[in-house]
C-alpha cells in the first residue's frame, strides 16, 4: 500500500513537471499562421494598385500587460520584391475622426497607414499590402513576442503571389491631308501593354518552352484575341478608319481581359482581369 502511494505521488510531480515546461514553452513562443483574407475572391489576377488583406492568427496568445506582439516584412532580398516602400506598402487600418461639412468631428472612418512594423493587440488580426510593382512576391513576415521591451521569442511566415501592370489605352493618327475634293482621313487604335516585373524570376505571364499566354478582349460587346508579349503593345479592337476626325471613343472600359496559360501535361491556367480602364495617349 505504501509503495503503491508513492507511485501516485510521483505520478503528481512528475504530471505536475510537464505541465510547468509546457507552460514555459508556450510563454515563450511567437507561433502563428498567415493566410489570405477570403473577402478576395481570386488571386490569380493582382494588379499593381491593388490593395491585398491577410489575416494573421497568434497560437497561445499572451495577454499579458507587459507583453507586446511586433509584426514586421522582412525586407532583405529585392529579388523577391521584399523592398517595403519600394515593391509595396505594408499598411495597418486605423480610426481617425470623421470631419463633416461643418468642420466638427463626428465618427470615425478607416484608413490605411504605411508602417515599418505593427503592433498586434489581438489573436486575430489583419493587415493590407498595397502592391506597388509587378513581379513574383515571395514575402516574409516576422513575428515578435517583446516582454518589457525584450525580445522573449519570434517566429517567420511566407506568402506567395504574383502581380502584373496592365495599360490600357486608345490613341489615333491623322493618316491623309484634307484636300480640296476630299475630307481628311484618321485612324483609331486600342492597344494595351502587360508588365510582369523586371527580376530574372518574373515570368507569371512570360512564355516559356512549358507554358504559353494567349488572351481574349471583351470590348464593347465584341471579343479580340491573340498571344500576350510581354512589355510590347497588343491590340484588343480592331483599327477604326474615319474621315473628318478621329472616331469618337464609345466605351472607357475594357469589360474584360481573360488570359490563357496552357501548360505542358497541367490544365489550362484561366485568369481573368475586368473592368480595365482605357486611358487616351
Amino acid at each position: 500500500m505504501k509503495k503503491y502511494l508513492i507511485f501516485i505521488a510521483l505520478a503528481c510531480i512528475s504530471c505536475s513537471e510537464e505541465s510547468d515546461t509546457s507552460q514555459i514553452i508556450q510563454q515563450n513562443e511567437a507561433n502563428f499562421t498567415l493566410s489570405k483574407n477570403s473577402e478576395r475572391t481570386s488571386w490569380n489576377n493582382i494588379l499593381v494598385g491593388d490593395t491585398l488583406k491577410f489575416d494573421i492568427k497568434i497560437k497561445n496568445f499572451d495577454d499579458s500587460n507587459d507583453v507586446v506582439y511586433v509584426l514586421k516584412p522582412i525586407t532583405s532580398d529585392a529579388t523577391k520584391h521584399q523592398q517595403n516602400k519600394i515593391d509595396y506598402n505594408f499598411q495597418e487600418e486605423i480610426k481617425i475622426p470623421a470631419i463633416n461639412i461643418s468642420g466638427s468631428a463626428k465618427d470615425s472612418v478607416l484608413i490605411k497607414k504605411t508602417r515599418d512594423s505593427i503592433i498586434l493587440k489581438k489573436s486575430n488580426s489583419s493587415f493590407f499590402v498595397s502592391i506597388l510593382k509587378p513581379g513574383n512576391f515571395t514575402q516574409q513576415y516576422e513575428l515578435r513576442k517583446m516582454r518589457l521591451n525584450k525580445y522573449v521569442a519570434g517566429s517567420t511566415q511566407e506568402m506567395l503571389f504574383s502581380a502584373v501592370k496592365i495599360d490600357v489605352y486608345t490613341w489615333n493618327e491623322q493618316t491623309d491631308h484634307s484636300t480640296m475634293f476630299s475630307n481628311s482621313k484618321h485612324s483609331r487604335y486600342y492597344e494595351f501593354t502587360v508588365d510582369d516585373g523586371d527580376q530574372s524570376n518574373d515570368t507569371y505571364l512570360t512564355d516559356s518552352d512549358s507554358k504559353q499566354n494567349t488572351y481574349d478582349a471583351l470590348y464593347n460587346g465584341k471579343n479580340y484575341n491573340g498571344n500576350v508579349v510581354i512589355k510590347k503593345p497588343m491590340t484588343f479592337s480592331e483599327k477604326v478608319n474615319t474621315e473628318k476626325a478621329a472616331q469618337t471613343v464609345p466605351n472607357w472600359i475594357l469589360s474584360e481581359l481573360k488570359i490563357t496559360q496552357k501548360r505542358n501535361h497541367e490544365p489550362d491556367n484561366i485568369i481573368t482581369y475586368n473592368n480595365l480602364n482605357i486611358t487616351q495617349k
